[in-house]
């Protein structure tokens, strides 16, 4: 009896195997799949992971049905995500689900600083001591094209410094437990990739005040540092309106924000290679929220 079941059950998993084994079947079920739940197909038998070159070019069968996703894609979301020359199909195709779905603070990096009620979108702190905190859209990086975000923040007392703007990506650094966090501080700051593109690994505008802007290169050694960015339209800026748009335009490289439905000004140029948002909280007492939103969302800027 148990030899009987053992026998039906491999011939199961066979029929299955079989049935995968079609790179069209494969690619109609890779499209209702996460990337790394078509890592988990590519590492269930030897037929979906191999790399055999009389196969596919010597693509796996999971990564020629990635490439075969991405290339069924608008041109405007291949306009936006080049394939990098060390990326994998896979790869690949996580960032175009990504570009798909709402923007979200996948990274938090500090103390003080939380989901509020477990949306991804809204990030709160309550700041009782010196802190310096960020929330980062980790999983959505930007390479190319025109990226869009709707910021609205709410603070209540406070008398902090917070910023939103761009950073480049910084993965696994929401495990290193790190109390403080802020890109200004090059204490925090990170080693090169092959990437990164040009001396702005982030650029962050400061809600308050009088809209300062500020990049670096993340390497003082090459005299680039905290840099104040000199940007007409700041004298239209309003500080008591705490909701904005900013656009990332790689196809020229620059960071404009956007208040009211209109452009204030572009806050820097000469932004190149890969970039994620990020919102940033300093200050010693306080309370309040931070949100994200994809796109240029007019009438949330103007409510």
């Amino acid at each position: 009896m148990e030899c009987a079941r053992g026998a039906t059950k491999r011939q199961r998993v066979s029929t299955v195997e079989s049935a995968l084994a079609s790179i069209d079947v494969l690619g109609h079920l890779a499209a209702f799949l996460e990337a790394g739940e078509l890592c988990q197909v590519r590492a269930t038998c030897k037929a979906l992971g191999s790399r055999d070159d009389s196969a596919f070019d010597g693509l796996s069968m999971t990564e020629e049905a990635a490439s075969r996703i991405y290339e069924s894609a608008s041109d405007e979301e291949k306009a936006m995500l080049p394939r990098h020359d060390d990326e994998g199909w896979i790869e690949l195709y996580h960032h175009l689900l990504m570009l798909r779905v709402p923007l979200t603070f996948d990274q938090i990096i500090g103390s003080d600083v939380e989901y509020q009620e477990g949306d991804k979108a809204v990030v709160r702190t309550t700041l009782g001591t010196f802190s310096q905190s960020s929330a980062i859209c980790g999983n959505h990086v930007m390479r190319a094209g025109k990226h869009w975000a709707t910021f609205v923040f709410d603070f209540r007392k406070d008398f902090g410094d917070h910023s939103v703007g761009v950073i480049r990506p910084l993965p696994g650094w929401d495990q290193r437990t790190s109390e403080n966090f802020h890109p200004a501080n090059s204490r925090y700051w990170a080693d090169r990739t092959a990437r990164w593109e040009g001396d702005v690994d982030f650029c962050h505008f400061y809600l308050s005040g009088e809209g300062e802007c500020y990049y670096s290169n993340f390497n003082w050694e090459e005299g680039h540092g905290n840099t104040k960015s000199i940007w007409e339209g700041v004298d239209d800026y309003d500080c008591r309106n705490e909701k904005l748009g900013l656009l990332l335009d790689l196809d020229i490289g620059t960071l404009s924000v956007y208040q009211n439905g209109q452009k204030l000004g572009t806050l820097k140029d000469g932004l190149a290679g890969v970039y994620c948002w990020i919102a940033g909280f300093i200050g010693s007492y306080g309370s309040g929220s931070a949100s994200i939103e994809r796109g240029y969302n007019v009438n949330k800027l103007s409510e």
